[in-house]
């Protein structure tokens, strides 16, 4: 892109994102406005869309929706929702460039493996994936070694259902393991090249595992290189899919640093399935048996087990928290003292201040009109919950962390 700075960011942004302090300087913003309709006029994935979005979204900077806003926050919250309604891309986003080191200590791959293997009864084994990171020698090895102590199993349940994706070039060198001749997965199709044809590289355990049965699973948090890992081992039957439906962000992006200040996101490639030519992007992962995120493993046991599972047409949960009651009665209402009766019921005092900041930012830009209802809830582990939360502008993640005393520490939201 001629009007980007030409910086790869090598680093992984957080998806679920904490409000960072940035000065915004009008000219940046306009600049960054102007190179952004340039970049959807001239180097889009899709020229006539591209062209459409260009359009769209100049006029809405020559209306003045941008001109008022002041705050680096706001901003970039209020321009990734109108690009979400623009394009329907869940990976084209704007963020915040923050140079300053983080101070929180980072968790090593010795405490928190990449890899969780589970032993179950009936020759049945689980492994968990919640990211599939850059391929390198040390981590093949780990693969490699997993892959080997289940050549004998008679089912692999692959759980997904935290995973945000991450590599593609992981996701196919895993595949291979499934497929005991070399299968045509997809074809690439990236801005101004030729398609490339994606196939799998067998592995030496691939003739044993070829056999296994393979159980995914999936939520509405199985985003990115995860749906694509999902949807290639599914629409060639390699694999039963049980659990919810994925949002579909398929295309794969790269970050740039524009201005010293803003982050972009931009799509680069698609990817269309050998079999059907499908690109699941704003489609999704639809599974073979639908079953509730705290629900799916116990699912995919019991057809692992007896080779069926029961049909259902939707998902059900329950609002039966107060806490979650109550939050979606404050980002509907208009009222502030029953937003301060929320934050005083159900906050930590000392994280009062931070958490009302990001409600308040939250409701200001994805909650205008005051329509937004709670479509899921996951209880996930350590008294934490995820919420989605669907709005006018589309769903949005709401993820809360508690203490013991099922108070809020922090909420971020994606």
């Amino acid at each position: 892109m001629k009007s980007i700075i030409k910086i790869l960011i090598l680093l992984i942004i957080t998806i679920n994102t904490a409000f960072c302090q940035v000065e915004m300087l009008q000219k940046q913003k306009n600049d960054f406005l102007n190179d952004l309709v340039s970049s959807f006029e001239n180097e889009y994935l899709w020229k006539e869309k591209g062209k459409e979005i260009a359009k769209k979204l100049e006029s809405k900077i020559k209306n003045g929706d941008y001109s008022n806003i002041n705050d680096a926050d706001i901003f970039v919250e209020t321009l990734n929702r109108d690009l979400y309604q623009l394009s329907n891309d869940l990976h084209l986003t704007v963020d915040l460039y923050n140079p300053k080191p983080s101070n929180s200590k980072k968790t090593s791959s010795k405490e928190k493996p990449v890899i969780y293997k589970e032993v179950l009864n009936n020759g049945i084994y689980y492994l968990k994936f919640d990211s599939f990171p850059r391929l390198n020698e040390s981590f093949k090895k780990e693969i490699d070694d997993h892959m080997s102590s289940l050549v004998n199993s008679n089912t692999i349940i692959i759980d997904l259902r935290d995973n945000s994706g991450g590599s593609d070039e992981t996701v196919n060198y895993i595949i291979g393991y499934f497929f005991e001749g070399k299968k045509k997965l997809a074809t690439s199709y990236q801005w101004n090249t030729s398609p490339i044809e994606i196939w799998t590289t067998p592995k030496v355990q691939s003739k044993e595992l070829s056999n296994t049965k393979l159980i995914i699973l999936t939520s509405q948090s199985t985003f990115s290189a995860a749906e694509i890992f999902t949807q290639r081992l599914q629409k060639h039957n390699r694999a039963i899919v049980i659990g919810e439906k994925t949002p579909g962000g398929a295309h794969r992006t790269s970050t740039y640093l524009m201005n010293d200040i803003f982050l972009l996101n931009w799509p680069y490639e698609q990817s269309k399935h050998a079999k059907d030519e499908q690109n699941i992007e704003a489609v999704g992962i639809i599974p073979d048996y639908l079953a509730h995120y705290n629900k799916a493993k116990k699912v995919a046991i019991k057809f692992a087990k007896k080779g069926r599972a029961k049909k259902i047409k939707k998902i059900s949960f329950h609002k039966e928290s107060c806490l979650v009651k109550d939050l979606e009665k404050v980002l509907n209402s208009m009222s502030d003292s029953d937003y301060q009766n929320f934050i005083s019921t159900h906050v930590m005092q000392s994280h009062q201040d931070k958490v009302s900041k990001t409600l308040s930012k939250y409701k200001t830009v994805w909650n205008e009109n005051h329509n937004g209802r709670i479509i899921n809830i996951h209880n996930l582990p350590e008294n934490n919950v995820r919420l989605f939360i669907e709005t006018n502008y589309g769903i949005r993640q709401m993820k809360i962390i508690l203490n013991d005393e099922n108070k809020i520490s922090k909420i971020f939201t994606r």
